[in-house]
């Protein structure tokens, strides 16, 4: 018989924690995306801004997230909110690398 994988389970959460964890570890990988896309300003200026948005998400507002939810996973009336963190502190280190990447 197959469990389902349902929102509060130990496997949804493992999900996170190495999704967080694999996030976390192309943060410099973004930093330095980030910091070298600011050369194409000139050729494609609206998707620099963009970058530039994500690229200080990702050094500064992903860390503090992952953080965020680790420690509000801990704590049962705060658990959605702490996956919740965790599920957007990915986002900023990737879209960081695939949009410099385009340029």
């Amino acid at each position: 018989m197959h469990e389902t994988q349902t929102p509060g389970s130990p496997a949804s959460g493992t999900a996170l924690a190495w999704a967080t964890a694999l996030a976390m570890a192309l943060i410099p990988v973004a930093f330095l995306f980030g910091a070298l896309a600011g050369m194409a300003e000139q050729v494609h200026p609206e998707t620099v801004a963009v970058v530039k948005v994500f690229w200080l998400a990702s050094w500064t507002a992903a860390p503090l997230l992952a953080l965020a939810g680790l420690l509000l996973r801990r704590r049962p009336a705060l658990a959605a909110a702490g996956r919740w963190a965790g599920w957007i502190a990915v986002i900023p280190a990737p879209v960081t690398i695939l949009l410099a990447c385009r340029l």
